[in-house]
């Protein structure tokens, strides 16, 4: 008779057993190397995210994993570098966001230019850039 998946009063839904396929066997970091993944640790130090290579790894279509005490990409995502663009549509680089800086608020015709398509802002070094070109 088949195992039962259903829970009852006195055994309870029990999830099944976590597979390989949960923990990709190559993975890569922010630079692109590629790394085996171990299964996640119970404790690790507390580390800052690194939210541009988590965007980076989302809009490539990737997933971010936990692997130790790591967050990695299933995906190498360096290689393509996201471009950026500012008011005036010039590409620039997106520097990290500088701490204890506030950005001046971007105009309404640049967000209004920038947002759609799967575009959004973003701040980069201090200023607000948009993820894609918008004059296009």
């Amino acid at each position: 008779m088949p195992e039962s998946t259903s829970a009852s009063p006195d055994q309870p839904l029990l999830a099944p057993t976590p597979s390989k396929a949960l923990h990709p066997t190559k993975v890569y970091d922010a630079r692109g190397t590629a790394l085996s993944c171990t299964p996640p640790q119970a404790s690790c130090p507390p580390v800052a995210p690194d939210l541009a290579f988590s965007d980076r790894c989302a809009l490539g279509g990737y997933r971010i994993v936990q692997c130790g005490c790591s967050s990695l990409c299933t995906g190498d995502v360096s290689r393509d570098p996201k471009r950026y663009y500012d008011a005036s549509g010039q590409m620039k680089p997106c520097e990290p966001a500088v701490p204890d800086c506030d950005p001046p608020p971007a105009s309404a015709a640049f967000q209004d230019a920038c947002i759609g398509g799967g575009r959004h802002l973003q701040v980069c070094g201090c200023e607000w850039l948009c993820t894609g070109n918008f004059t296009k």
